[in-house]
C-alpha cells in the first residue's frame, strides 16, 4: 500500500441501483445538474414563458457520457424537470449508460421563495417526470441554485416523505446567495422530525487560515489554474475528504456560450452588456474539460446513492442542527 493511500478506510459500499461495489470509504463523487444555460437564460433574463431547447444540450451530454466512457467512471445527474420534458430521450440515454439520475426539481425555482405546499408540488412533479421517463426510482435531490438553508429545512422533510434517500443541496460555508455557515462539512445521516431519516452530502469545501473555501464547483475548475486544482485536490485525497464536484453541461462544451440565446428580436438587448456577460462565461472555459479528465483518471470516483448508502451502513443518525 502506498504512503497516499495510508489514510484511507476501506469499508464495503454497494450501490443500490447498480449493484456495484466500491471498497473505499472516502472517494470522489462528478454530480452534473442536468440543465440547459440556453432555457433557463430565456426564462429567467428575458422572460420567455416556454423557451425552446437547441442542439446544445445533446451535444454537452455526449461529451459527457464519452468522457465517463473513456475514464471507465460513473456520475450522478440531477436532472432538471423543465429540460427532461423536451429531451427525455438524453435522460434515457444517460441512464442507459450506468449513471445515477436524480432530481434536479421540475422547474428550477428557488426553493426559498416557494410555500412549503409549492415547494412539495415541485417536488412531486419532477420525481413522476423522471420516474416514468426512466421506469427506475431515484434516491436523491439537489435543490436549484443549492437553496436549501435555514429559513426552509422543511425541504429534507419533504424528500423522506417522497421516499428519497439523500439530499445534496447543502453548501456548509455562507456564500452571498446561499449557502449555511458552519454547517457540518462532513457527508452524515440525519434524525429529522417525526423520527424521518435522511442523508446530506454537502457541497465539498477546504480550510484554509481558519476559513472555509469552495473548490468543487465548475466555477472554480473553471478559474483555477491545474496546478491549484491539483494541490487542492491531492491535499482533499490525502485527508481522506469525501470531495462532491458538480458541474453543468455546458461546462464541457467547447462550443462559445451566447447569453442571447432565446433572447426576443422585438426587445433590444445591449451589445456591450453581451459582450461582457459571454466574456464572463466563456472565459477559461476551454480548461474544462482536460481538467476533468486529469481528476477522473487519477482519481476513483463513486455515485451519490453509493455514498449514501455507506453513510446509512456506517453511521448512526444525528439530529439535524442548523448554527445560527
Amino acid at each position: 500500500m502506498t504512503p497516499a493511500l495510508l489514510p484511507f478506510i476501506f469499508l464495503r459500499a454497494t450501490n443500490a441501483q447498480s449493484g456495484l461495489v466500491t471498497d473505499q470509504k472516502h472517494a470522489f463523487t462528478l454530480s452534473i445538474d442536468w440543465e440547459d444555460f440556453g432555457q433557463l437564460t430565456g426564462r429567467d433574463r428575458f422572460g420567455v414563458v416556454t423557451p425552446p431547447v437547441g442542439d446544445a444540450i445533446e451535444r454537452q451530454t455526449d461529451i459527457i457520457l464519452q468522457l465517463l466512457t473513456d475514464t471507465r467512471q460513473k456520475a450522478t445527474f440531477f436532472i432538471l424537470g423543465m429540460l427532461a420534458k423536451f429531451r427525455a430521450d438524453l435522460v434515457q440515454r444517460i441512464a442507459a449508460a450506468g449513471h445515477e439520475i436524480a432530481l434536479h426539481g421540475s422547474e428550477h425555482l428557488d426553493m426559498r421563495k416557494l410555500t412549503r405546499v409549492r415547494a412539495a408540488a415541485d417536488l412531486r412533479d419532477s420525481q413522476k417526470l423522471v420516474t416514468d421517463i426512466t421506469g427506475q426510482p431515484v434516491h436523491g435531490y439537489r435543490a436549484p441554485y443549492f437553496s436549501v438553508d435555514t429559513s426552509n429545512v422543511y425541504v429534507l422533510e419533504i424528500l423522506a416523505d417522497l421516499g428519497l434517500t439523500y439530499d445534496s443541496s447543502i453548501f456548509p460555508m455562507k456564500l452571498p446567495r446561499y449557502g449555511i455557515d458552519n454547517f457540518n462539512r462532513d457527508d452524515a445521516l440525519y434524525l429529522l422530525p417525526g423520527g424521518r431519516q435522511l442523508v446530506e452530502l454537502p457541497l465539498t469545501v477546504v480550510e484554509s487560515s481558519g476559513r472555509r473555501m469552495p473548490v468543487a464547483g465548475g466555477g472554480y475548475v473553471r478559474l483555477f489554474p491545474r496546478i491549484v486544482l491539483n494541490r487542492l485536490f491531492h491535499r482533499l485525497h490525502t485527508s481522506a475528504r469525501n470531495v462532491m464536484l458538480y458541474m453543468h453541461p455546458y461546462e464541457f462544451d467547447s462550443h462559445p456560450i451566447d447569453c442571447r440565446t432565446n433572447h426576443p428580436p422585438d426587445q433590444h438587448y445591449p451589445a456591450a452588456k453581451a459582450f461582457l456577460l459571454n466574456q464572463k462565461w466563456n472565459l477559461f472555459r476551454g480548461t474544462i474539460h482536460g481538467k476533468m479528465r486529469a481528476l477522473l483518471e487519477r482519481y476513483e470516483f463513486i455515485t451519490c446513492l453509493q455514498k449514501a448508502e455507506y453513510v446509512k451502513a456506517a453511521n448512526s443518525p444525528r439530529v439535524l442542527e442548523c448554527p445560527k
